[in-house]
């Protein structure tokens, strides 16, 4: 062969068709062959218009490698309308166009940046005043459920708030209680012991107080000054105030009382500060120890010999520790049914108490006893 240059020679595929797929059988399926337009579209897609061609010598040492890129773009190229790519640069192109164009009309002519007033509806303000009326009714009833709503939250909240204000006060006053007298809770009730069984005391009495919430005040109106949130319900028979009173008479025409002296008298009124319970409790437990100590001498008056009965009448006793002189010890226990017996004055019942039988009892005691 010469050593002339050497020419290029470009090798296309034959025009066969393409196997698609090979059945069981052995069939086979083809692809149908390229149109014009779609094989004018696939050469297109191979020009890389980002490079440039301003040497041939380039041209010529990056054309392998262009057709290598360019079959790879084909081989992994998905199926595309034909100049969709084309198609897809001219829209968008198209659309910033649009864009631009906008903007420069609204820079340019004022009068696309005018507002335009509200279009009202005619018939609207030719609406009957009833209708109107009716309407501000049903939003001024709507807005006063809604006031009175709120009104009963805020008041529930206060009461809440009061019940447990008087809840706590409730407790650190019923501590305050039993730092100073004995308590035990039996069942759903809280009992007090007012008695001396602590220190040796045999009186049969139990004095037991209760110990209750006091819930008469009222909540909507202010507290008193001197409200306290606990009382104390003690025994009927313990209610009041009681002394005993020792008093020594000569039995002379010339000499009367030679004097009287009262133990265990009231105390004086409670002090500013004080609460009420306790006031109450010392003087229900002067009455117990006031009736302990009268028992006891009535049992020790009966028990003792004498040339001379002692007398125990009700609750008095009389004795002669000397000839012509007399002593007497009376058990004064007052409550305040007297005021209202003296406001409304009724008629006195005959006293069916009787005096000698009694005395006669104790006597007999007295023998059974020494015997």
């Amino acid at each position: 062969m010469s050593g002339g240059p050497a020419v290029r020679v470009s090798i296309e595929s034959t025009c066969e068709k393409q196997v698609q797929e090979v059945a069981l059988d052995g069939t086979e399926t083809y692809l149908p062959p390229l149109s014009m337009s779609q094989n004018l579209s696939k050469l297109a897609q191979r020009i890389d218009f980002s490079q440039g061609t301003d040497s041939e010598e380039d041209g010529v040492e990056s054309e392998p490698r262009d057709r290598d890129r360019e079959w790879g773009t084909v081989k992994f190229q998905p199926s595309l309308w034909p100049w969709d790519s084309v198609r897809n640069n001219l829209r968008s192109a198209l659309t910033e166009m649009c864009v631009l164009y906008d903007v420069l009309s609204v820079v340019k002519e004022k009068k696309y940046m005018a507002l335009d007033p509200v279009s009202q509806d005619p018939s609207a303000g030719k609406a009957p005043q009833v209708f109107q009326l009716i309407s501000k009714k049903k939003s001024l009833a709507t807005a006063a459920q809604l006031l009175l709503k709120g009104a009963e939250k805020l008041t529930k909240s206060v009461a809440e708030n009061q019940e447990n204000r008087r809840q706590r006060d409730f407790n650190s006053e019923l501590l305050r209680l039993r730092s100073q007298w004995k308590l035990r809770k039996v069942g759903d009730k809280i009992l007090g012991d007012l008695s001396y069984r602590s220190a040796g005391s045999l009186f049969p009495h139990h004095g037991t107080f209760e110990v209750i919430k006091n819930t008469d005040i009222d909540l909507d109106k202010k507290l008193p000054e001197d409200y306290c949130p606990l009382d104390v319900q003690i025994p009927s028979d313990l209610e009041g105030s009681a002394y005993i009173k020792v008093s020594i008479q000569k039995q002379a025409p010339d000499i009367g009382d030679l004097g009287t002296v009262n133990l265990f008298r009231r105390p004086p009124k409670t002090k500013a500060g004080t609460q009420l319970w306790h006031g109450k409790l010392e003087a229900a437990q002067n009455v117990l120890l006031c009736k302990e100590i009268f028992a006891q001498l009535s049992r020790e008056a009966v028990q003792i010999k004498s040339q001379i009965p002692h007398i125990v009448v009700k609750n008095q006793i009389i004795s002669q520790p000397f000839p012509g002189l007399q002593l007497s010890i009376s058990l004064c226990h007052s409550t305040g049914e007297k005021k209202n017996h003296r406001a409304s004055p009724e008629k006195p019942k005959p006293d069916d108490h009787l005096y000698v039988l009694e005395h006669n009892l104790h006597q007999m005691m007295r023998e059974v006893s020494c015997c």
